[in-house]
Protein backbone atom coordinates (compact mmCIF):
# COMPACT_ATOMS: atom_id res chain seq x y z
CA UNK A 1 0.00 0.00 0.00
CA UNK A 2 2.40 2.13 1.03
CA UNK A 3 4.70 1.56 -2.40
CA UNK A 4 1.71 2.45 -4.32
CA UNK A 5 0.87 5.72 -2.20
CA UNK A 6 4.89 6.38 -3.22
CA UNK A 7 4.49 5.87 -7.27
CA UNK A 8 1.48 8.00 -7.25
CA UNK A 9 3.63 10.31 -5.43
CA UNK A 10 6.31 10.25 -7.50
CA UNK A 11 4.36 11.05 -11.06
CA UNK A 12 1.90 14.27 -9.37
CA UNK A 13 5.85 15.49 -8.25
CA UNK A 14 7.37 15.16 -11.28
CA UNK A 15 4.71 17.02 -13.48
CA UNK A 16 3.70 19.78 -10.85
CA UNK A 17 7.27 20.25 -10.77
CA UNK A 18 7.86 20.66 -14.51
CA UNK A 19 4.36 23.11 -14.65
CA UNK A 20 5.55 25.04 -11.75
CA UNK A 21 8.89 25.27 -13.21
CA UNK A 22 7.38 26.37 -16.72
CA UNK A 23 4.89 28.97 -14.76
CA UNK A 24 6.74 30.63 -12.86
CA UNK A 25 9.75 31.03 -15.87
CA UNK A 26 6.82 32.30 -17.70
CA UNK A 27 6.11 34.48 -15.13
CA UNK A 28 9.43 35.95 -14.57
CA UNK A 29 9.86 36.83 -17.54
CA UNK A 30 6.45 38.39 -19.14
CA UNK A 31 6.29 41.69 -19.92
CA UNK A 32 4.08 44.36 -18.50
CA UNK A 33 1.19 44.61 -21.34
CA UNK A 34 0.23 40.89 -20.95
CA UNK A 35 -0.05 40.64 -17.25
CA UNK A 36 -3.87 40.48 -17.68
CA UNK A 37 -3.87 38.42 -20.45
CA UNK A 38 -2.10 35.48 -18.23
CA UNK A 39 -4.55 35.97 -15.58
CA UNK A 40 -7.28 35.01 -17.88
CA UNK A 41 -5.37 32.21 -19.49
CA UNK A 42 -4.80 31.25 -15.76
CA UNK A 43 -8.29 31.55 -15.20
CA UNK A 44 -9.76 29.33 -17.88
CA UNK A 45 -7.01 26.64 -17.04
CA UNK A 46 -8.76 26.85 -13.38
CA UNK A 47 -12.32 26.33 -14.80
CA UNK A 48 -10.68 24.03 -16.77
CA UNK A 49 -9.06 21.77 -13.93
CA UNK A 50 -12.20 22.00 -12.23
CA UNK A 51 -14.52 20.91 -15.23
CA UNK A 52 -12.36 17.74 -15.31
CA UNK A 53 -12.61 16.95 -12.09
CA UNK A 54 -16.57 17.19 -12.13
CA UNK A 55 -16.26 14.64 -15.01
CA UNK A 56 -14.12 12.74 -13.22
CA UNK A 57 -16.88 12.73 -10.56
CA UNK A 58 -19.77 12.06 -12.95
CA UNK A 59 -17.45 8.92 -14.50
CA UNK A 60 -16.18 7.41 -11.69
CA UNK A 61 -17.23 5.67 -8.22
CA UNK A 62 -18.84 7.24 -5.63
CA UNK A 63 -16.70 7.66 -2.82
CA UNK A 64 -16.08 9.84 0.47
CA UNK A 65 -12.76 11.13 -1.29
CA UNK A 66 -14.70 11.47 -4.82
CA UNK A 67 -17.37 13.62 -2.73
CA UNK A 68 -14.87 15.63 -1.66
CA UNK A 69 -12.40 16.33 -4.58
CA UNK A 70 -15.96 17.04 -6.92
CA UNK A 71 -16.52 20.06 -4.01
CA UNK A 72 -13.16 21.22 -4.65
CA UNK A 73 -13.72 21.01 -8.03
CA UNK A 74 -16.86 22.81 -7.78
CA UNK A 75 -14.73 25.52 -5.96
CA UNK A 76 -11.88 25.81 -8.40
CA UNK A 77 -14.87 26.37 -10.97
CA UNK A 78 -16.34 29.35 -8.72
CA UNK A 79 -12.22 30.64 -8.12
CA UNK A 80 -11.82 30.28 -12.38
CA UNK A 81 -15.21 32.47 -12.61
CA UNK A 82 -14.48 35.46 -9.74
CA UNK A 83 -11.29 35.72 -11.94
CA UNK A 84 -12.51 36.21 -14.85
CA UNK A 85 -14.98 38.54 -13.62
CA UNK A 86 -13.16 40.81 -11.38
CA UNK A 87 -12.19 42.93 -13.23
CA UNK A 88 -9.31 45.39 -12.54
CA UNK A 89 -8.36 44.02 -9.11
CA UNK A 90 -5.70 41.44 -10.53
CA UNK A 91 -3.92 42.00 -7.35
CA UNK A 92 -6.88 40.43 -4.81
CA UNK A 93 -7.21 37.97 -7.23
CA UNK A 94 -3.43 36.53 -7.64
CA UNK A 95 -2.69 36.77 -3.97
CA UNK A 96 -5.78 34.76 -3.61
CA UNK A 97 -5.23 32.11 -6.00
CA UNK A 98 -1.33 31.37 -5.25
CA UNK A 99 -1.45 31.93 -1.83
CA UNK A 100 -4.17 29.42 -1.45
CA UNK A 101 -1.78 27.43 -4.06
CA UNK A 102 1.63 27.70 -2.31
CA UNK A 103 -0.28 27.05 1.17
CA UNK A 104 -1.49 23.78 -0.09
CA UNK A 105 1.26 22.46 -1.53
CA UNK A 106 3.55 23.70 1.26
CA UNK A 107 1.32 21.70 3.76
CA UNK A 108 1.59 18.68 1.02
CA UNK A 109 5.10 18.67 1.10
CA UNK A 110 5.72 19.23 4.59
CA UNK A 111 2.98 15.81 5.38
CA UNK A 112 5.25 14.15 2.80
CA UNK A 113 8.41 14.98 4.37
CA UNK A 114 6.60 13.61 8.19
CA UNK A 115 5.01 10.87 6.65
CA UNK A 116 7.31 9.20 4.06
CA UNK A 117 10.51 10.65 4.15
CA UNK A 118 11.03 10.03 7.77
CA UNK A 119 9.89 6.98 8.61
CA UNK A 120 12.21 5.84 5.49
CA UNK A 121 15.08 7.11 7.87
CA UNK A 122 16.35 9.46 4.87
CA UNK A 123 19.16 12.06 7.04
CA UNK A 124 17.61 15.16 5.55
CA UNK A 125 13.78 15.18 5.54
CA UNK A 126 14.50 18.03 8.05
CA UNK A 127 15.32 19.84 5.13
CA UNK A 128 12.22 18.93 3.48
CA UNK A 129 10.11 20.03 6.15
CA UNK A 130 11.91 23.06 6.51
CA UNK A 131 11.19 24.54 3.00
CA UNK A 132 7.72 23.48 3.03
CA UNK A 133 7.58 25.65 6.09
CA UNK A 134 8.97 28.25 4.15
CA UNK A 135 6.50 27.78 1.61
CA UNK A 136 3.15 27.94 3.60
CA UNK A 137 4.77 31.15 5.00
CA UNK A 138 5.46 32.48 1.59
CA UNK A 139 1.95 31.98 0.82
CA UNK A 140 0.21 33.89 4.06
CA UNK A 141 2.59 36.81 2.77
CA UNK A 142 1.43 36.72 -0.86
CA UNK A 143 -2.21 35.37 0.09
CA UNK A 144 -2.05 39.00 2.19
CA UNK A 145 -0.33 41.00 -0.45
CA UNK A 146 1.16 43.69 1.87
CA UNK A 147 4.12 45.04 -0.03
CA UNK A 148 3.23 45.03 -3.94
CA UNK A 149 1.15 48.11 -5.57
CA UNK A 150 1.81 46.76 -9.56
CA UNK A 151 0.38 43.76 -10.71
CA UNK A 152 3.41 43.43 -12.96
CA UNK A 153 5.97 43.38 -9.69
CA UNK A 154 3.61 41.25 -8.05
CA UNK A 155 3.86 38.68 -10.77
CA UNK A 156 7.44 38.96 -10.75
CA UNK A 157 7.16 37.65 -6.98
CA UNK A 158 4.73 35.21 -7.36
CA UNK A 159 7.05 33.60 -10.27
CA UNK A 160 10.03 33.50 -8.35
CA UNK A 161 8.06 31.55 -4.82
CA UNK A 162 6.51 29.11 -7.64
CA UNK A 163 10.05 28.74 -8.69
CA UNK A 164 11.00 27.79 -5.37
CA UNK A 165 7.73 26.13 -4.90
CA UNK A 166 9.02 23.96 -7.88
CA UNK A 167 12.54 23.47 -6.27
CA UNK A 168 10.98 22.12 -2.99
CA UNK A 169 8.94 19.53 -5.00
CA UNK A 170 12.69 18.57 -6.44
CA UNK A 171 13.77 17.92 -3.28
CA UNK A 172 10.61 16.25 -2.20
CA UNK A 173 10.83 13.84 -4.86
CA UNK A 174 14.74 12.99 -4.06
CA UNK A 175 13.95 12.42 -0.22
CA UNK A 176 10.79 10.56 -0.70
CA UNK A 177 11.43 8.21 -3.82
CA UNK A 178 14.16 5.96 -3.46
CA UNK A 179 12.83 3.61 -0.98
CA UNK A 180 13.37 0.10 -1.64
CA UNK A 181 10.51 -2.49 -1.77
CA UNK A 182 10.80 -4.91 0.58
Amino acid sequence: MLFEVLDKLKQQTIISTILLMVLGLFMMVIPVDYDITLVHILAYVIILLGSVMVWDFIAGDKKLVSCIIFTCALLLILLGTYILVSGDDILKVLSVLFGILLLIDGLHSALHAWMYARRAGKKWWGVLLFLSILLVIAGVVILNNPWWHTAHSFVKVIGGVILFAAVTGIIRLILVWPIRKA
